[in-house]
């Protein structure tokens, strides 16, 4: 809250660009070296790098329930602690293969939160110096840099680049091709859906959903990585639902389709993840809409609603606008207007 230092100057990255800030992950030497440390200092064991990750699953915790805007400065302050960590210390070469892979799950948190909070050039920077220290850590890097690819692709198709978002989900798909089927192949076919969704190729959605429901039917027994656990069964229909939900404009017919998964997906979805059923009912009051079924998407409408008061995160705000654009063109007379007032009333500034 004190920091007066000036805005950043980096700038998002789009296109040809973009892709090719993520290439040197794709091109992972095998025995590439630990970096020296520019000035030797403390000694990083062990359990300096469990304390990181349990400070990184704290803020994620943090994410789920009240949004990125609240804690990620506090996230930033010690993604700067650690990386200057990692440039200093000495440690072993198991120790610092796990201190770079804590320091891009770290990354991919702060960038996350970042996007959350609006600030998407800073966030990308971030997502971005996480797939750095998870080519560093080399092997171990391998499932926390397909998750940070993901991150990317995710903004990416937020703020409307579907392309790249295509390019880097493929990218993440291919730099995990040798890892067994399980959340993270799952998770990045199911984006891969929704971004055919969103460029029209409706034939591949349907093939990357399937791919990604066969992906988590064979996860094995092993417990998921904490950075893929969000991706459970809920995650999958709800993003099913959406591509559903997308694919509708074209065919509207697909709108029953996108409520019935969408509110398979709500029903399951853990308590604590706050933001993630806000964006739920969202989706279904937009899909709703899309059926006419405009007195459901008023009940989904005030559910989001209920929901967006515990969170404080601009994603949420963005959806509600799309939500009112689809209400805009309801019929006069049906409850849509009641939901547009109630949504403007939201985010008008206080």
């Amino acid at each position: 809250m004190t920091d007066t230092r000036p805005p950043s100057l980096s700038r998002l990255l789009t296109g040809p660009a973009l892709v090719e800030a993520v290439q040197p992950w794709l091109r992972l030497p095998d025995g590439e070296p630990l970096p020296e440390p520019v000035r030797p200092g403390a000694r990083v064991g062990r359990s300096d790098v469990s304390r990181i990750q349990a400070t990184t699953a704290a803020f994620r915790l943090l994410d789920n329930e009240h949004g990125g805007a609240l804690s990620r400065l506090a996230v930033v302050g010690q993604l700067q602690h650690v990386t200057h960590l990692a440039a200093t210390a000495t440690y072993t070469e198991e120790t610092g293969r796990a201190l770079f892979a804590a320091i891009a799950e770290l990354a991919s948190v702060a960038g996350w939160m970042t996007h959350d909070a609006g600030v998407h050039d800073d966030a990308q920077r971030y997502l971005l110096l996480g797939l750095r220290a998870a080519h560093q850590a080399g092997s171990d890097g391998t499932g926390i840099g397909g998750h940070l690819l993901n991150c990317l692709a995710r903004q990416a198709n937020h703020l409307g680049h579907a392309h790249d978002a295509l390019d880097l989900v493929q990218a993440a798909q291919y730099g995990t091709r040798k890892l067994p089927p399980g959340r993270l192949r799952a998770l990045l076919a199911s984006l891969e859906a929704r971004c055919h969704a969103v460029l029209g190729d409706i034939g591949g959605m349907e093939r990357a959903t399937a791919a990604a429901e066969h992906a988590l039917m064979g996860e094995g027994d092993d417990p998921a990585p904490s950075w893929a656990a969000w991706f459970d069964t809920a995650e999958f229909h709800v993003t099913a639902g959406v591509c559903e939900f997308i694919a509708a404009e074209c065919v509207p017919a697909r709108s029953a389709r996108a409520i019935d998964l969408i509110t398979q997906g709500t029903a399951h979805r853990p308590a604590e993840r706050v933001r993630s059923r806000a964006f739920d009912h969202i989706a279904l009051a937009r899909a709703h809409v899309r059926a006419g079924q405009t007195d459901a998407a008023d009940t989904a409408t005030t559910t989001a609603l209920a929901l967006m008061g515990e969170v404080h995160s601009t994603r949420v705000s963005d959806r509600l606008r799309e939500l009112d654009t689809e209400l805009a063109a309801a019929p006069a007379g049906t409850a849509a207007a009641g939901s547009r007032g109630r949504i403007r009333a939201a985010l008008r500034p206080s």
